[in-house]
């Protein structure tokens, strides 16, 4: 399995054409993706299938032959891609700071009392919640 810990950063089309696959939870079909595609941008089927052939080159996901017809499943985690994304945007701009992140938002004014409130609920879960309200 061509499987890749250190995978690149993806261009925007590329990304776009990995939600839907990841957003299918199962093998998804050329004509399905290029459906998908097309509710949002005007691409060719072509278009798209360079793409896809992109994707499957950098170890993204994996073609699987049905008959005449190739289907798609993921080799990459949404949750790893996103995770490795937000570390190189946090280094690339914060300094690796999360404080510094958080500060930016909250200054703002782009994030609303009920994001914060989140945010607090979502941080005391990470320190195993031992601040009982």
């Amino acid at each position: 399995m061509g499987h890749k810990e250190n995978y690149e950063r993806l261009p925007d089309s590329e990304l776009l054409i990995m939600q839907i696959i990841w957003q299918s939870r199962k093998a998804v079909g050329t004509g399905s993706i290029v459906e998908q595609v097309c509710e949002q941008k005007d691409w060719s089927r072509s278009t798209v299938q360079v793409l896809l052939t992109r994707l499957e080159e950098r170890g993204f996901i994996e073609i699987k032959k049905k008959g005449r017809l190739n289907y798609y499943v993921p080799l990459v985690k949404e949750e790893e891609y996103l995770s490795k994304e937000t570390k190189t945007f946090l280094d690339q701009f914060y300094g690796s700071s999360y404080k510094k992140l958080i500060a930016s938002l909250v200054q703002r004014k782009e994030i609303t009392e009920e994001d914060i409130d989140d945010i607090i609920h979502i941080i005391k879960d990470a320190k195993g919640g031992e601040e009982n309200e």
